[in-house]
Parts: structure tokens; C-alpha cells; sequence
């Protein structure tokens, strides 16, 4: 591999990468040693904008090309054209590859869950860590109008296992978050930490945010945390021992997310069960089977030549963590998971629950945009299989499940007044697809060490159905404000002080 570069984790003064140089425009000291930089325009858009400024086929901010949109329109008018000329045949063919598409879905649900049961590899993070030196570590903090977060994100982060000497901490700020910015110089921060102010320029995403702290780390390792974040005081060092063993094509390990305030209310709950599946189930399978997955939002470690290689994050998407998976992917990388979690408060209210929903569902419509331009998405044959059935999967499955339910309904109600009965087909696919879903939920839940009453797993079968309303909000949103970034308020939960 000549165009990467191998963090040396034995030696790290020899080989870890300097910073770039990158000069704020007002540099100022804290009391106790941290450094406050406001960053000039100039150097914003150089750090932040180099994805969409030489690959613009790889950014959201191209948008649909016009291949992308002859396409779509001649779909459209295929659609329209077969459904005037024969309804019937249409609604039939439409409703068989509907059955294909989820019975494919299932199946591959079904591998994920028996591939969790396979024997365990004896993984080297539980090695032990004495006479080993440790590379400099970069940690990310984006923070926006999170002034009441920030001092329980510092603790949390003084609590993580490193070496103090070897942690280059960035916290992220937009220029108008002056609460936040008085927070954080009234909590005397370290000379391991540096304050960079970014000012408004293109979207105000958290990759935008990302960039400019990518652009001044001196770590050969780069990790992020969010404002609500409480990682696992062992994850830098199971990281290192991930990359030390994991052979230089290792790129990014994922630590799994779960919930502190799971216990709040129902929501909460099953937030908490659907991030166990994901994260303790369908994540470490996917890994196993050598598949590319769309990765988390926080908690993801990177070699810092990796995303050297990727030009960063992408400013225009908006869930920036699921497009760059694929991205490091294309480039040759493989992703890992790890063990040790980073547990964060979970949208407690219906409202903001649909907010970041629908945010996640438009960045996954913008991934699937930009990996579908003329290029194999994942770069090879496997990757792309992963792709669509991952991403394309989970997105077709957010705007059907209401109507899916709701026909199921339907048909149940109406066959004792004299409808047609429900086919045996359909009986199969929605039975099995449901006991496995159920499944993933409890299998999760054992795996992260949690206890669920059979009665609120089932009560799931109510919590699927409200993505469709995200669904439909993020395809509007997606025409309408295609890079605005609908920010998740945090610190309301009863667990979060």
C-alpha cells in the first residue's frame, strides 16, 4: 500500500503525523494552558471543503447528476406508462418484487443473527498494555449550543485511560455560540486541549466542523465524541490494540452506542433495543463477514492517514458517519468494531425524535445519491452487495412499514366480513420477518448485558411504523433544505447530569 501510512503504536516518536500548519486569527491561552483559536475564513475553507472541491462526485453537494435524473425520470415514466396501461398487472408485478425484495431482507437478517452465534476470535484488545507505547491520540468534540453539556463532556472525557501527554483534544465551536464558548473558558482546560471557533462558512454541519479539527491534529489515531457522550474510560487503548493487530488495511473500528437514559420512557426504550441490535448484533457480523458498513455518528477511531486518503468528511451530508464507511471502503480500507461502548442520552419526546430521524433517513437518501454515480459503491462487488442491503434496505424499510402495517390491518379486519383471505406468502414473510426482528432486539439486549420484558419488545411492533412519518419529512427536506442539519437537543433526561 503506498499511498497509506501505518501508525507505529511501538514507537510513535518516530512515526506518528505532525499537524498541518493552520494559524488562527486571534490565538489566546487558558488559565490553565488550553489554546482558544478563532479560525480565519481562508483556512475553513481549505480544512473543510476539499471532498467537494476535487472529488465533487464523491460529495452531496453535487446533488443528482444529470444521468441520475434521466434515470429517475425514465423510471417514473416507465412506472406511469405500465400502471395506465395495465393497473392490474402493474399493482401485481409491484407487490411480487415487494415480496422479493423483503424476503431477500429477511434472509440476510437471518445470516446476520446466525453469524452473531459463531465461535468468538480470541480479539487482542484484551491484551495487556504494559511496556507498550502508545501513539498520540486526537479526539474531536463538535459542540453547538450545548453550554450545559459541556462540562459533563469534559469530565467524561478526563475520565478516559490515556496518557494525559499523548491526547490532542479539539473542541469544535461555530463562531455564534458564545454560551458554550463562556462555559468553556471558565472550565480551565488543559494544554491538551484547543478551543477552535469556527466561523459561519458553507453548511453548519458537524463535518464542516470535523474538517477543521482533522486539518490541526497531531495524532496518528482520531476519534469523535458528541456533547451527550460517556465513552468507556478503556476505548482509546482497545482501539490502539485493534490497529496494532488488525493488519494495515485496518482503517476505522467502531465502538458500540448505547443508552444511559434507556429507562425514561417507552421512546427511550426502544431507542435502547434498536441500538443494541445494530450495534451489538448486525455490526460485528457485518464486520466478520468482511462487509462495509455504514458507521456510527461518534465513537469511530481512525487511522488519520485513512481519511486522509477519503479528503475527510463530506460538509454536505448530513449523516456524514453512513456515506464515509463506503467511502473508506472504496479506497481499500476495512472497518472493525471493538468492544468497550460510549453510552449517550437517547431523544426522550416525540418531536425531536422525528427531527433527528428524519436528518438520518435524508443523509442515507444523499449516500445512496452519491454512491450510485457511475462508480460500484464500496468499490468492489461485496461492498456493493453490502451497500443495498444495509443502506438500501434500511431506507426502503422506513418509508413501508406503516403502509405495511396498516394493509396487514386492513386485510385482518376485512376477511371476517368477507375479504379475501391473506396469502400464505405474505403470512411467512411477516411472521418470520417480525420473530427476527424480535430477535435481533433480544439478542442485542443480552449482548450489551440488559434484561427486556418480553411485552415492551413486542410493543416494537408500534415503534417501526413512526420512521415512515421521518421518512416522509426527510425526502421533503432533502428537496427543500438538502444540507440543513437538524440539530438534536441534549440534557434532558433525568440520568443526563
Amino acid at each position: 500500500m503506498t499511498d497509506r501510512e501505518k501508525p507505529s503504536v511501538r514507537r510513535p516518536a518516530k512515526k506518528l503525523e505532525t499537524a498541518k500548519k493552520a494559524v488562527g486569527a486571534e490565538t489566546q491561552s487558558g488559565a490553565a494552558g488550553a489554546k482558544f483559536i478563532r479560525m480565519r475564513k481562508r483556512d475553513v475553507r481549505r480544512a473543510a471543503f476539499d471532498l467537494a472541491r476535487k472529488e465533487p462526485l464523491r460529495s452531496a453537494k453535487t446533488g443528482l447528476t444529470v444521468l441520475q435524473g434521466s434515470v429517475l425520470i425514465g423510471i417514473g415514466l416507465c412506472l406511469l406508462v405500465g400502471l395506465i396501461m395495465d393497473a392490474a398487472g402493474f399493482v401485481k408485478f409491484g407487490y411480487g418484487f415487494l415480496q422479493l425484495v423483503f424476503g431477500f431482507a429477511i434472509l440476510f437478517r437471518a445470516l446476520l443473527l446466525g453469524v452473531h452465534f459463531w465461535p468468538k476470535p480470541n480479539f487482542a484488545e484484551n491484551q495487556d498494555d504494559e511496556g507498550q507505547d502508545m501513539p498520540v491520540y486526537t479526539i474531536l468534540l463538535p459542540v453547538y449550543h450545548e453550554a450545559g453539556m459541556l462540562p459533563k463532556l469534559a469530565d467524561s472525557i478526563s475520565r478516559i485511560d490515556y496518557p494525559k501527554s499523548l491526547l490532542d483534544i479539539k473542541l469544535l465551536l461555530e463562531g455564534d455560540d458564545e454560551a458554550t464558548l463562556r462555559v468553556a473558558r471558565k472550565l480551565e482546560l488543559g494544554p491538551e486541549w484547543e478551543v477552535l471557533i469556527v466561523p459561519d462558512i458553507g453548511p453548519r454541519t458537524k463535518p464542516k466542523a470535523l474538517n477543521v479539527g482533522l486539518a490541526r491534529a497531531r495524532g496518528s489515531l482520531v476519534t469523535i465524541y458528541d456533547a451527550e457522550d460517556r465513552p468507556h474510560p478503556d476505548q482509546l487503548k482497545a482501539a490502539v490494540r485493534a490497529f496494532a493487530c488488525g493488519g494495515e488495511d485496518l482503517g476505522c473500528v467502531q465502538a458500540p452506542l448505547g443508552v444511559y437514559n434507556a429507562g425514561q420512557n417507552w421512546l427511550t426504550r426502544q431507542f435502547s433495543l434498536e441500538y443494541n441490535a445494530h450495534f451489538r448484533v448486525i455490526l460485528p457480523a457485518l464486520t466478520r463477514l468482511g462487509l462495509a458498513f455504514p458507521l456510527g455518528g461518534t465513537s469511530n477511531h481512525f487511522r488519520k492517514s485513512a481519511l486522509g486518503t477519503c479528503r475527510g468528511w463530506d460538509p454536505y451530508n448530513v449523516t456524514e458517519d453512513a456515506d464515509l464507511g463506503f467511502r473508506l471502503a472504496e479506497k481499500g480500507w476495512r472497518s472493525g468494531v471493538i468492544s468497550p461502548p460510549t453510552m449517550e442520552e437517547a431523544t426522550a419526546g416525540l418531536a425531536p425524535w422525528l427531527r433527528q430521524r428524519s436528518r438520518w433517513i435524508k443523509g442515507f437518501l444523499q449516500t445512496l445519491l452519491v454512491h450510485t454515480r457511475g462508480q460500484l459503491p464500496g468499490g468492489r462487488p461485496k461492498q456493493a452487495f453490502s451497500f443495498f442491503a444495509v443502506l438500501g434496505i434500511a431506507v426502503l424499510s422506513a418509508f413501508s412499514h406503516r403502509f405495511l402495517l396498516l394493509g396487514a390491518v386492513l386485510c385482518l379486519a376485512c376477511w371476517p366480513l368477507g375479504g379475501p383471505p391473506p396469502a400464505m406468502l405474505d403470512i411467512i414473510l411477516a411472521g418470520s420477518g417480525t420473530l427476527l426482528a424480535l430477535a435481533l432486539l433480544q439478542v442485542g439486549s443480552r449482548a450489551a448485558g440488559q434484561a427486556v420484558r418480553g411485552g415492551m419488545m413486542l410493543s416494537s411492533i408500534g415503534y417501526w411504523p413512526l420512521q415512515t412519518w421521518a421518512a416522509v419529512q426527510a425526502s421533503i427536506d432533502l428537496f427543500v433544505r438538502p444540507f440543513h442539519w437538524a440539530k438534536t437537543d441534549h440534557g434532558h433526561s433525568f440520568k443526563s447530569q
